[in-house]
């Protein structure tokens, strides 16, 4: 069985999908790692590393470097998506091995073909936010940061600062996200933080459909 998992940055895939792949024996494909991988000699240059360091190198919307870094980030991400998909071979479901895809939360704006055919070969699970933690989320992305694809969501007004801007377009971000996560969503589970703290590989995979 092949398990997808989409879902915006912070929103437990990565958590559930070591779960899996530790508790059910799944392989793990971690998308963020191999994007940091690929970027690493770009990375590496100016003293970054890790997820935190690969946000800090893509800087905020508003950085004159940014509009370049994101659109290489997806490059690099739609790479990977392509490979998983040629990997999944036909239709991803007569493969030997188990697997779980931890998808970022970009995956969204890899274009429809890519998501057609991830769609296709695997099981989709959207793990989605209630509105009550946006705030949260927005903390969350200063507070442990991630790369972050921003495409024509932010704006900032006259005198406005970076991070009130970054505060208003945030919870536009997620909506815009959001209506792309339940459009390719086989399963969608909207949970806050304790419930998904709490929530189990097994029941996970029980809603997957899993055998």
């Amino acid at each position: 069985m092949v398990i997808t998992l989409i879902g915006l940055s912070g929103c437990g895939k990565s958590h559930l999908a070591r779960r899996i792949a530790e508790e059910r024996g799944f392989t793990l494909y971690s998308c963020d790692d191999i994007i940091e991988e690929r970027l690493r000699p770009q990375l590496s240059a100016e003293g970054y590393a890790g997820l935190d360091g690969m946000a800090k190198w893509m800087g905020y919307p508003d950085a004159p470097v940014f509009a370049e870094r994101q659109e290489l980030y997806l490059s690099h991400e739609r790479d990977v998506m392509h490979e998983l998909i040629a990997l999944l071979g036909a239709d991803g479901w007569g493969l030997e091995e188990d697997i779980v895809i931890d998808t970022t939360g970009s995956v969204i704006y890899t274009g429809t073909q890519v998501l057609d055919a991830i769609k296709k070969r695997s099981r989709v699970i959207y793990l989605g936010v209630p509105e009550s933690e946006y705030e949260f989320m927005f903390q969350q992305y200063f507070d442990d940061p991630k790369p972050v694809i921003w495409h024509d969501v932010f704006s900032k007004r006259p005198g406005e600062s970076t991070v009130d801007a970054l505060r208003r377009c945030y919870p536009e971000l997620i909506r815009t996200r959001t209506r792309l996560y339940y459009e390719y969503a086989d399963v969608t589970l909207v949970m806050n933080r304790e419930h998904r703290d709490r929530f189990s590989a097994a029941r996970l995979l029980n809603l997957a459909g899993a055998r």
